[in-house]
């Protein structure tokens, strides 16, 4: 491998675990074909819209994280 390559491992290894996964994301993305999405992903970016389509049309309840888990823990005890 070149001098360059390694250098670019190392720095990559030095980002935060947010960055890494960015840079992990597009390389692997990179490897794709130009076009080419599986079944699953573009089911999956489908619905991703969808959902964030109903969030921001206001059409579904959006409900902060603690409060959801409070929630699941009083219907588990009832």
């Amino acid at each position: 491998m070149a001098t360059d390559t390694w250098a670019l491992i190392r720095d990559a290894l030095a980002l935060d675990a947010d960055q890494r996964a960015l840079v992990a994301d597009a390389l692997l993305e990179s490897l794709r074909d130009e076009g080419e999405m599986s079944e699953v992903d573009a089911a999956w970016q489908a619905e991703a819209t969808r959902r964030l389509a109903d969030a921001r049309g206001g059409t579904v309840e959006l409900v902060d994280a603690d409060e959801h888990y409070a929630r699941l823990r009083a219907a588990l005890i009832e």
